[in-house]
């Protein structure tokens, strides 16, 4: 029983670190639409979410497929599950050497998310659609 509550301690630790920095961030938007603990998200886009993988707290991120590379060589740094092909790792909350560790991989993912948002919209410029063609009138 007591080591339930030291893992939903050092969880609860976590995301209060996790949400103190993402929400110091410009425009970052906290949300429980997936369930669960919240994610974080800017421009509609998710760049950081804590959760639980019944072996304790853990912080998911993008960092790029570059750094993902080195940093799951240490222990507790993992290539995230379904979304670690496009860079995001996941951290065990006890790999993290401090807050100021912490503070710089969210920093990267939510400076890749909303400069890829940014990126996006600038190659994607609204264009007036062409009305199909039809039946004329009559």
């Amino acid at each position: 029983m007591a080591l339930v509550r030291i893992l939903a301690m050092a969880r609860n630790d976590l995301l209060a670190r996790v949400r103190q920095f993402c929400l110091s961030l410009p425009d970052p938007v906290a949300s429980t639409r997936l369930g669960g603990e919240p994610h974080f998200y800017v421009g509609g886009k998710i760049f950081a979410g804590c959760g639980d993988d019944g072996a304790g707290a853990q912080v998911g991120m993008k960092v790029g497929l570059d750094l993902q590379a080195i940093l799951v060589t240490r222990p507790g740094f993992h290539v995230a599950k379904y979304v670690g092909k496009h860079g995001w790792i996941s951290v065990d909350a006890a790999a993290l050497a401090d807050d100021a560790e912490l503070h710089r991989l969210l920093r990267i993912s939510y400076d890749l998310i909303a400069g890829g948002k940014a990126r996006t919209a600038a190659k994607k410029p609204s264009k007036p659609r062409a009305k199909p063609a039809g039946r004329p009138r009559k």
